[in-house]
């Protein structure tokens, strides 16, 4: 129980439903390099990372490693797919392990749409051409930012658009490689998540999570001062973020109202 309370995923789960979990969940353990489970295969069980961590690999590249608390294998359960990729043990691996029979009893709603919700948000065959473009949604120092929206799918994308010949002027190649690739190694709610890169003739393209809302500081200017509750909900959702990136190495140094969007659901 201890365990399962500081999993992401089972946080807001009432007491009943945790204590289901507790008692439907099983611990399985894989050694250094070994497989847990295969692209292609089909798969019928949700892992959630115990102790140790795993790395992420699609038709034999590496995507990015998973670390404690952390799930995988959602898809093939919500959309009766083979599984999407390979995962791999990192040094010694303990996984709690939930059948898809025990995951239809504790999944409300809200869970469940949160997670058809990230699901949408790997969809790695998005191509160029897939794309409508919606409106332009800002610009940033090296580039517009756009709303698109998925012909098939009909999802919404964000999507920035960074000029080649910029990248070369200011010799940003090393500086955006870097981005791209922590982007593509982090999942986290609080965290806008990078879907893909893709190419045109003159630009490099990042399709990002579109979060319908506003920067935390149109916020502060229309609402003022904010109150104690206010300070620290909006707090407590940037540490927990910088907790999540912390953890794995990695220190963010743009911190400012203008880099923090609120969702317009936010109460």
């Amino acid at each position: 129980m201890n365990s399962l309370k500081n999993i992401p995923l089972f946080k807001n789960l009432s007491l009943p439903k945790l204590e289901l979990v507790a008692n439907k969940v099983k611990v399985e353990t894989f050694n250094d390099k070994e497989k847990v489970i295969i692209e292609g295969e089909q798969g019928t069980k949700l892992y959630i990372l115990k102790t140790g961590k795993a790395e992420i690999y699609v038709k034999g590249n590496y995507i990015r490693t998973l670390n404690e608390k952390e799930y995988f294998g959602e898809r093939s359960l919500f959309y009766k797919e083979p599984r999407s990729a390979t995962v791999i043990a990192e040094g010694a691996l303990d996984v709690f392990v939930l059948e898809q029979d025990d995951l239809q009893l504790i999944f409300e709603k809200k869970l469940k749409d949160y997670l058809i919700h990230r699901l949408s948000l790997q969809d790695e065959t998005v191509q160029l051409s897939d794309l409508d473009y919606v409106k332009e949604l800002g610009a940033g120092n090296f580039g517009a930012v756009c709303l698109v929206r998925s012909k098939k799918t009909k999802n919404y994308y964000a999507i920035k658009a960074i000029s080649k010949g910029q990248i070369e002027c200011d010799k940003l190649i090393v500086n955006i490689d870097m981005e791209k690739g922590i982007l593509l190694k982090i999942d986290h709610p609080f965290i806008v998540k990078l879907v893909k890169c893709l190419k045109s003739k003159k630009h490099l393209l990042f399709l990002m999570e579109y979060v319908r809302g506003k920067e935390l500081w149109e916020v502060i200017r229309e609402i003022g001062l904010l109150n104690k509750y206010q300070t620290q909900f909006y707090g407590g959702s940037i540490m927990m973020a910088l907790d999540y990136l912390h953890e794995r190495k990695i220190i963010y140094r743009d911190i400012k109202p203008e880099n923090i969007l609120v969702c317009e659901t936010v109460k």
